[in-house]
């Protein structure tokens, strides 16, 4: 890994989660420097940008509502400013699933999840695509979620949501081919982040040990191991891969 991002920029949003934290220091790892946006954490989003610097990269935080397309155009901007340039981006936001049946759900609290969760990631990838399209390449590789496959109940916002970006990023591939930018989307099942504790407080303790021992893998992923996927279709070594929906889930999606 080490060196195959040197020279390049790349722009992480959600860069303060657990996968985006992770995917920022393994770009640095392997010689990027990084920008990262962050709307609700901004001590995690600091200690990311350290540990970005402690690479002996640069790094940049960008205080960000994915929800205002003002905010995220910015963004991109800022990062193409302050950084010189951008070669990649790495969709990581994401909001937190209610864990409800559609009969209870209110129609705002959907609504603002859409909001948070799809056309936030269009508003942070549009003007990536935009810069990359005039620049003459990149990469944009989203986080999405073996919920968009999966359908599960109680959870009509993530599948929903995620079965959007997965369309939105196979139009990109079609239409940004042939201008030398790839589009693809990594997508995880239960892994060690804020968002899944949060699910697994909702749940409840039997509930999660079902379907943790449901995984053939028998555990959760590690960042780190989805982070490893993203460098790949990012990077050189998967240059003839766009369009795709890869599967990080230990087996999950098969289990069901």
């Amino acid at each position: 890994m080490t060196g195959t991002f040197a020279g390049r920029v790349a722009l992480v949003s959600g860069g303060s989660g657990g996968v985006g934290r992770a995917v920022a220091a393994d770009l640095a790892r392997a010689g990027a420097d990084v920008a990262l946006t962050s709307h609700s954490h901004p001590q995690r989003a600091e200690q990311a940008a350290a540990a970005v610097r402690q690479a002996g990269r640069r790094a940049l935080v960008l205080p960000t509502d994915l929800r205002d397309a003002s905010a995220t155009e910015k963004a991109v901007a800022r990062t193409v400013a302050e950084l010189g340039r951008l070669d990649v981006l790495v969709h990581a936001a994401g909001g937190d699933v209610d864990w409800a049946p559609v009969r209870d759900i209110q129609p705002q609290g959907f609504a603002d999840f859409i909001a948070i969760d799809l056309v936030g990631a269009f508003n942070v990838i549009q003007p990536a695509v935009r810069h990359m399209h005039g620049a003459g390449g990149g990469a944009v590789v989203a986080i999405s979620s073996i919920a968009a496959q999966m359908c599960q109940s109680r959870n009509s916002q993530g599948a929903a949501s995620k079965a959007g970006l997965e369309a939105l990023i196979r139009v990109i591939a079609r239409e940004e081919g042939r201008y030398g930018i790839r589009a693809n989307a990594v997508s995880i099942g239960l892994t060690d982040t804020e968002q899944a504790r949060l699910a697994f407080e909702r749940w409840g303790p039997k509930a999660t040990e079902q379907v943790i021992a449901g995984i053939p893998l028998q555990r959760i992923a590690r960042p780190e191991e989805v982070a490893r996927m993203v460098l790949f279709l990012a990077g050189e070594e998967g240059g003839y891969v766009t369009g795709k929906v890869i599967q990080v889930d230990g087996g999950q999606i098969i289990a069901a």
